[in-house]
């Protein structure tokens, strides 16, 4: 959707700095679309040249970096319960 020049210059600065976010939002979108649609064709052309009996999965070419898992950082309240214990027998 294309922005007439009089609504561009009628928007407030929040405004555009929303209306960019979406614009890059949606591209982003885009990529993704494409690199997952490459990935998928490759997947199937493939498949032929696989063993017998073996699948060749997308995720098994490659891992797009929005498909990794978080790594977690693990329990906060656990690490200074035992840091605090560690310290008070120290003393």
């Amino acid at each position: 959707m294309r922005l007439s020049p009089s609504s561009f210059y009628d928007m407030l600065f929040s405004d555009f700095l929303l209306a960019a976010q979406g614009f890059y939002d949606l591209e982003e979108q885009r990529q993704r679309s494409d690199w997952e649609r490459h990935r998928w064709t490759a997947t199937i052309l493939l498949s032929p040249h696989s063993k017998k009996g073996q699948k060749i999965k997308p995720h098994d070419l490659c891992i797009f970096p929005w498909e990794k898992k978080p790594k977690s950082k693990g329990n906060n309240a656990l690490l200074k319960s035992t840091l605090n214990a560690m310290n008070n027998g120290k003393t």
